[in-house]
């Protein structure tokens, strides 16, 4: 500190000009985004984060989190779900007491899938040739499994039409296994001779689980 008398290098008014220094490099601190480099930039109730992050650890999100539709692919899903869907038919057979799959589909089981929910609905309609009441069964068929008969009746020289679903579970699946579904129809006492009214139809959705 200089002695009374003694000439001041800095100037008499050296300590306003620190304190005018000191409060302009706050302001400037206050104003300046140090995370600025990071693609971070602060906002009313929060902040931006822009480019590419990495979070090493866990992470807890305690409100909504808001993605835009594809930001995240099936693969990186701990349960990912692919679907598949298939439908055929046929017509103009003859209906024989013997159950028999008329028309079926063939799905074939996705890459790392091991599981599939299989939602089947079979459809059969069918001309009573015969002259004598009878019964129209039909049932859809899952890789040989019979998901169970509905039935309804058909008056002689009459039609009749009715539709069976059977929704399964496939378990122990692997990479491009083919899954067969089918619809089977059959007569109660007597066969139906060949017509056009004599149709089968299968309609299959099957949604693949890892």
């Amino acid at each position: 500190m200089p002695q009374p008398g003694m000439f001041n290098p800095r100037g008499e008014d050296w300590i306003a000009r620190e304190i005018t220094d000191l409060k302009r490099s706050m302001r400037e601190l206050a104003a300046a985004n140090p995370f600025g480099p990071m693609g971070i930039k602060p906002k009313a109730g929060g902040m931006v984060v822009e480019g590419y992050q990495t979070v090493n650890g866990p992470m807890t999100i305690t409100g909504s989190l808001d993605l835009p539709a594809g930001s995240v692919q099936n693969d990186a899903l701990a349960s990912p779900v692919q679907i598949d869907t298939a439908s055929n038919g046929i017509d103009g057979e003859a209906i024989t007491t013997t159950s028999t799959v008329r028309a079926s589909v063939t799905l074939t089981v996705p890459t790392g899938m091991t599981q599939a929910i299989v939602m089947a609905t079979a459809t059969g309609m069918g001309e009573n040739s015969t002259t004598a009441s009878d019964y129209l069964y039909v049932s859809a068929v899952v890789e040989g499994v019979n998901g169970g008969e509905l039935y309804t009746a058909a008056p002689a020289g009459l039609g009749a039409s009715l539709a069976a679903p059977f929704n399964t579970t496939l378990t122990g699946l692997t990479d491009g296994q083919e899954i067969t579904v089918g619809v089977a129809t059959r007569t109660g006492t007597a066969e139906w001779a060949a017509s056009t009214a004599n149709q089968a139809s299968i309609s299959a959705t099957v949604m693949y689980l890892r």
